[in-house]
């Protein structure tokens, strides 16, 4: 497992990515949007990494709109 600094990268990049796929269907993406997105992910990835990134992500974004 990385540090904590290369888990924040990584769910910046995730952010980045739910961020850019949401905003190619729609005009407007909400923060609850990337957040709902990124809980989906976390649920349907077998991928240990994803979803802790999933969550860290899930977790910088709660912390930035409170």
């Amino acid at each position: 497992m990385g540090s904590s600094e290369d888990r924040n990268e990584q769910a910046l990049e995730l952010i980045g990515r739910i961020t850019r796929r949401l905003l190619s269907q729609k005009t407007k993406a909400g923060k609850d949007e990337l957040i709902n997105e990124l809980e989906l992910l976390s649920k349907s990835t077998a991928d240990r990494r994803v979803q802790e990134c999933s969550i860290r992500a899930i977790q910088m974004l709660s912390h930035r709109i409170h």
